[in-house]
């Protein structure tokens, strides 16, 4: 039943492909194919097992003029696995814009994603769904100003062992752009107001972040960006060691920087940090005390059929003690994900892949670290 689940997608993907293929049509089509071996399928501390497994990708996009004002994105990757009973992970993206003047634009959309994580207090993976809703009208007040409101509204939803984590999260924001210099410099002003519910225990978490943002293209070479601010963050939730309801309150520092280096068409090299507090992906926590990230990117084409691209990341999460619903202490969750990935072009449809991926997380206070190492060999078909 499995191998037909596995090879019906393929077969769509490559069918679909084949009817647009001529002439200027809106559908692209990539289907990805990928033989590979994991040594820790489950990303068990105590007992990791090893699996050889079948991946098949089809990424589909669709872009549609729907008037002269209208237009219509849609996007989705459809994500099959061979080593797992919930082998299916769909991700779709639509999005709607509309120019209702030469000043106001609307922006409508729907973000679905699903896939596995691990967590600080079982061993093994569990799986989740994330819907998030957005709109966002934006106003244009002169040539370098304008005006944007952004309102979203995300669920996210858990395996059984999880469900914990169920969360409703409303989000709405207000943002001002400036224009410093044309196609070079540009800043902005950005006030959030985050709301979180988690509906299977009793506790929320609220934050309001006011940030400044400049964004700037030095040369040809170098483009940057920072976002400084800080955030006011209140959780409220129920002590289940003593029965009471508890509230926490902190101000806390948000940071984002991001750099880009490009010394030429063949080459670039990205460099991304953060700062912030952030949603908990842990039951026992109403919120994270500090999250701090690291992403390192390259990218180079050594031939004119050969590229390469390595990305490295390096997470901190810090859990606060005044945020433990159980009245325990503090925990520290440290992530490194290192991925490297090789393509050969053999012609304009048909490509090969090398893949290599190590991963591993461990826990300070008690929590099941975990490491795993994937190598895959693929075939990627862009119709």
């Amino acid at each position: 039943m499995k191998k037909r689940k596995l090879i019906f997608p393929i077969l769509v993907g490559l069918l679909a492909g084949h009817i647009f293929a001529e002439g200027n049509r809106p559908f692209k089509v990539i289907n990805t194919l990928r033989f590979g071996y994991d040594d820790n399928v489950d990303r068990s501390s105590d007992n990791p097992e090893a699996s050889a497994y079948i991946q098949d990708i089809i990424d589909l996009s669709f872009r549609a003029a729907l008037s002269g004002r209208t237009d219509l994105i849609f996007k989705s990757r459809f994500n099959y696995r061979s080593d797992t009973e919930a082998n299916f992970y769909p991700n779709i993206y639509a999005m709607l814009t509309h120019s209702v003047s030469p000043r106001l634009y609307l922006q409508l959309s729907d973000k679905y994603r699903s896939g596995s994580k691990t967590s600080s207090y079982s061993d093994g993976r569990y799986n989740y769904f994330e819907n998030t809703l957005l709109f966002s009208p934006s106003y244009v007040l002169s040539p370098k100003d304008s005006l944007s409101a952004p309102i979203s509204y995300m669920i996210k939803r858990h395996d059984e062992e999880a469900k914990e984590l169920d969360a409703d999260i409303l989000t709405a924001g207000l943002s001002w752009k400036r224009t410093l210099s044309p196609q070079r410099t540009w800043a902005a002003l950005h006030l959030k107001q985050i709301m979180t519910d988690y509906i299977n225990r009793d506790s929320t978490y609220d934050s309001t972040r006011l940030t400044a943002e400049i964004s700037h293209t030095f040369n040809p070479e170098w483009q940057g960006n920072l976002e400084l601010g800080f955030s006011l963050d209140q959780q409220d939730f129920l002590n289940t060691s003593t029965g009471t309801n508890e509230t926490s309150e902190s101000i806390n520092p948000y940071f984002a920087a991001g750099l880009a280096y490009i010394p030429s068409p063949r080459t670039r090299f990205t460099v991304n940090i953060s700062q912030s507090q952030e949603v908990s992906d842990s039951i026992r926590y109403a919120a994270i005390g500090t999250s701090r990230e690291l992403r390192l990117g390259a990218q180079h084409d050594f031939t004119a059929k050969i590229m390469g691209k390595a990305t490295a990341r390096f997470m901190k999460k810090e859990y606060d003690q005044q945020s433990n619903e159980s009245g325990g202490g503090s925990l520290n969750e440290d992530r490194f994900d290192l991925d490297f990935r090789l393509h050969y072009k053999l012609n304009r449809v048909n490509f090969l892949e090398l893949g290599m991926k190590h991963s591993e997380t461990s826990y300070g206070g008690g929590g099941r670290g975990w490491e795993q190492n994937m190598i895959d060999v693929g075939w990627r078909v862009e119709l």
